[in-house]
């Protein structure tokens, strides 16, 4: 029973090892809830609970100002404005 306990409390601390397998989250969650002689709804574990999948990095600044700029300089030739091509750096 002590290995499973173990094996439980190393999933519930790092569940972002296990996001393929939300049931697996709950199952050890339960574990550790009956090790302590607690009972354990899984219907009141909600999905805030439990950790998401990490969004994708973020672009970095220098491109996601030169792609605005682009946006901002091809829109502003559409309508009809005179277009510097300067960078201000």
């Amino acid at each position: 029973m002590n290995d499973i306990t173990k094996t439980a409390r190393q999933i519930v601390t790092s569940p972002e090892d296990h996001l393929h397998d939300t049931s697996l989250f709950s199952a050890a969650w339960a574990t550790m809830k009956a090790a302590r002689g607690q009972g354990f709804d899984p219907l009141r574990l909600h999905p805030q609970h439990l950790i998401g999948q990490p969004t994708p990095a973020p672009e970095p600044i220098d491109q996601t100002l030169n792609r605005v700029g682009e946006t901002v300089r091809s829109y502003a030739a559409k309508q009809g404005y005179r277009v510097q091509r300067r960078h201000a750096a």
